[in-house]
């Protein structure tokens, strides 16, 4: 049984389908942005949409010695699109276009990307506010950064889950009042599990479920439609699988590798104990910097019935050897398929970073992933009920 992955990266909500290359004719115009960017003047302002090659150019403008500005294009249908002033990430503004919108802003280059002052369509007094606390996230974020080197892995992800607090609120209200708001495809962008379930607001779920049943009711069986009710069904399967980890309701698929002596281990030969398997490689940094703590967790649990089963994403053989002296990893159960990435590891347990823990029970049951520092000494002691 192979495993899905827990950490759900951000959903770009990709809406934008592009047609064929070859237009024999030129396409209605079906929306229209306009306004004006004081400090501006000459630079091009464009609306984009992402797509798996990269962001699409649907419309551009160059803003006019007055500031004034004035965008008409086409677009499939309500979907997820970026406006953009020049090629800097840094002024760009995620919309959620129609057709038929006709959007107007007002406002100047150095807030172009906090202050909008957007009117003209029904999701225009959303955008404002959005953009006013996406900023505000934006520099408690910057604040937080600069403390990471003195900050635990633990206290760093706990003032970035409370700096977003504000935002999640915002969300899910805007879902809540209106689930057919074409602006809730960016809002729903705030409520995904970026970093796993761990301390995730099931609420959250709840929110997208309530604007999937909104979208549906509006807009029937479209694109937005869709894929937001793709986007819904995905992170409900991987809550599903979270709560079954967490309550150790999930076999671990049993698998065999050999040692540097060429001696087979199996996962299902350790059952009976509490066992760490930790994916690493002697080329990964932070694996390596992250030994030390496994060492201690050893040493400190291995008579209570813990063990660790550590598996080499290595492709030579000596520097493996090597690493693991180095280290002074000393518990007997390494192994590797010496295939690096190319190990059936990656897609039987479904990651694609080290390091990686999955921590197993004693009846060979899953009860965390991605476990590091505290997190991980505490679900060892609760497992083991100490």
């Amino acid at each position: 049984m192979k495993i899905l992955l827990l950490t759900i990266l951000p959903f770009l909500l990709i809406l934008f389908a592009c047609e064929n290359e070859e237009v024999k004719e030129p396409l209605d115009i079906n929306f229209h942005v306009s306004g004006k960017v004081s400090n501006a003047i000459g630079q091009t302002i464009s609306i984009n949409a992402p797509s798996e090659n990269g962001n699409v150019l649907v419309a551009s403008t160059k803003i006019k010695s007055d500031g004034t500005f004035a965008i008409d294009g086409n677009i499939p249908g309500l979907g997820y699109y970026i406006m953009k002033i020049g090629s800097e990430e840094k002024n760009s503004v995620p919309l959620a276009l129609n057709i038929k919108d006709h959007l107007k802003i007002n406002t100047s280059l150095e807030t172009f990307s906090y202050s909008l002052d957007a009117t003209g369509t029904a999701w225009s007094s959303t955008l404002n506010e959005y953009l006013t606390l996406r900023h505000e996230f934006e520099l408690k974020m910057e604040a937080i950064a600069k403390e990471q080197d003195s900050l635990s892995e633990e206290e760093f992800t706990l003032k970035l889950s409370d700096s977003k607090q504000k935002i999640e609120e915002f969300s899910r209200d805007k879902i809540k009042s209106t689930p057919e708001s074409p602006y809730n495809i960016i809002l729903s962008m705030e409520l995904i599990p970026v970093s796993g379930f761990e301390n995730w607001n099931l609420e959250n779920l709840k929110c997208l479920e309530i604007m999937v049943t909104g979208y549906q009711n509006k807009y029937g069986d479209s694109n937005a439609s869709r894929t937001i009710a793709s986007q819904y069904e995905q992170i409900s399967a991987g809550y599903e699988q979270y709560k079954a980890i967490e309550n150790g309701m999930m076999d671990a698929p049993d698998f065999t590798l050999s040692t540097p002596e060429g001696k087979p281990i199996s996962l299902s030969s350790l059952k009976g104990k509490v066992v760490l398997i930790d994916f690493w490689a002697s080329w990964c940094g932070p694996c390596r910097k992250e030994n030390p703590n496994l060492v201690k967790l050893y040493e400190k649990y291995k008579d209570k019935g813990f063990t660790i089963l550590s598996v080499s994403l290595d492709n030579d053989e000596a520097a493996w050897k090597k690493a693991i002296e180095a280290d002074g990893l000393i518990w007997p159960n390494h192994v590797s398929d010496l295939k690096g990435w190319e190990s059936t590891m990656t897609k039987v347990y479904g990651f694609n970073s080290i390091p990686h823990t999955v921590l197993v029970n004693k009846e060979g049951k899953i009860n965390g992933i991605g476990l590091r520092g505290e997190a991980l000494e505490e679900k060892i002691k609760s497992i083991l009920k100490i």
